[in-house]
């Protein structure tokens, strides 16, 4: 990155810092509580390129590298990681639109996409198939009218915002992973039905639905990618969403902490300052380093994603780590803060909560620990 670019990207960093304090920081405790995504801010967004940044400005996206958009990333989710986590699965559906997508369905999607005018949902998980996306049953059915649609679908994050959806559905009942495809789905498709946003533990100000087709057609061009190949691209798209998850957490982590170390220093205990207790500095030193260490594994990993390089193992490596770190650091907010930190009150309660969804969300830990053990089987198992 050469001079200009770098004070590009602490221009973009200070404008995001300033958004967030002004717009974003002040609501993030009411969006919490009210489970409401901020919709009177899409427009701000919009304008300061958030949903299009870490694309190329041929494209009408911002042009900034993995690294500056991580840390914007990571900026909004100090403020309130379910806002953090709506541009991440929006940039999911254009990671696989950009690969993946005809120079049709680029030209009709790409830029509304990248400017904001338009958000995007993108999802897989059914009620019987989360971690095994290999067994969802919603089914496409080729006809002369169109691709015809049937099943429903759980856990679509930003359902009932997003205008346009990137799902997947069984285009071979009995070919398993092998049978699987992508669509994209426009809101308002007859037949198309969106439910309720759920009751979520945290991430609160990101909307989570789930999405019923019911003989929904949809033209046949709407099929990213080739048929059957759907499995692909689905789990192409979640290695961003990984490394995105991890950029999340690092925000978490980074808010936690602060709150943390200011508490310790206001809070007068045994008639000294918290903060000079080797207990509370224990904990706060274990919190920084921890945060350091997951913050140089993201960004690293963000630099193998400008490369070119396939970073899949990376980014599951990063969001394992940074869910540790993540939990772990939260877990300290609360316990230095005392009771305090266990009231609605303190921003540190949500940030536990929020904390907890990156075990889970974009592939649980327990998979990821598969994904990333047989890696290294097979990479460092020969001896070499």
């Amino acid at each position: 990155m050469n001079i200009s670019e770098q004070q590009i990207g602490c221009d973009m960093l200070t404008k995001t810092k300033i958004f967030c304090k002004n717009s974003l920081q002040p609501i993030a405790r009411e969006l919490d509580k009210n489970s409401r995504f901020p919709t009177e801010l899409l427009g701000a967004m919009g304008e300061a390129g958030f949903f299009g940044m870490n694309y190329d400005s041929e494209y009408g996206g911002g042009g900034y590298d993995s690294v500056i958009t991580h840390m914007v990333s990571q900026e909004i989710a100090k403020a309130s990681a379910g806002v953090a986590l709506t541009l991440h699965v929006h940039w999911m559906a254009i990671d696989v639109l950009l690969k993946f997508g005809t120079a049709a369905q680029k030209q009709k999607y790409l830029q509304i996409l990248l400017q904001g005018k338009k958000v995007a949902a993108y999802t897989i998980s059914e009620v019987q198939a989360g971690s095994d996306a290999a067994g969802i049953k919603a089914t496409a059915g080729n006809t002369n009218e169109g691709w015809v649609l049937n099943g429903s679908k759980y856990f679509c994050t930003n359902g009932g915002l997003a205008d346009i959806y990137f799902i997947a559905f069984k285009t071979d009942a009995e070919a398993g992973a092998k049978g699987i495809s992508m669509f994209i789905v426009e809101k308002g498709t007859p037949g198309f039905a969106i439910g309720v946003p759920d009751e979520k533990m945290g991430c609160r100000s990101s909307y989570t639905t789930g999405l019923t087709f019911n003989n929904c057609i949809i033209p046949h061009d709407n099929i990213l990618g080739n048929v059957n190949e759907g499995f692909k691209i689905a789990m192409y798209g979640l290695v961003g969403g990984r490394l995105g998850m991890a950029s999340i957490g690092l925000g978490i982590s980074e808010a936690a902490l602060e709150k943390s170390a200011i508490y310790a220093n206001k809070r007068t205990a045994f008639g000294k300052p918290l903060s000079s207790l080797f207990a509370v500095q224990k904990m706060l030193a274990e919190m920084y380093v921890k945060f350091e260490a997951a913050k140089l594994l993201v960004y690293d990993t963000a630099k193998k994603r400008d490369s070119g390089k396939d970073y899949a193992l990376e980014s599951s490596v990063a969001k394992l780590f940074v869910t540790e770190v993540v939990n772990e650091v939260s877990h300290k907010a609360v316990q230095i803060l005392g009771g305090h930190g266990y009231m609605k009150y303190n921003d540190v309660e949500r940030y536990a909560r929020d904390a907890r969804l990156l075990d889970i969300g974009v592939g649980a830990s327990e998979v990821l620990k598969m994904v990333v053990g047989g890696a290294v089987a097979k990479s460092k198992g020969n001896g070499n």
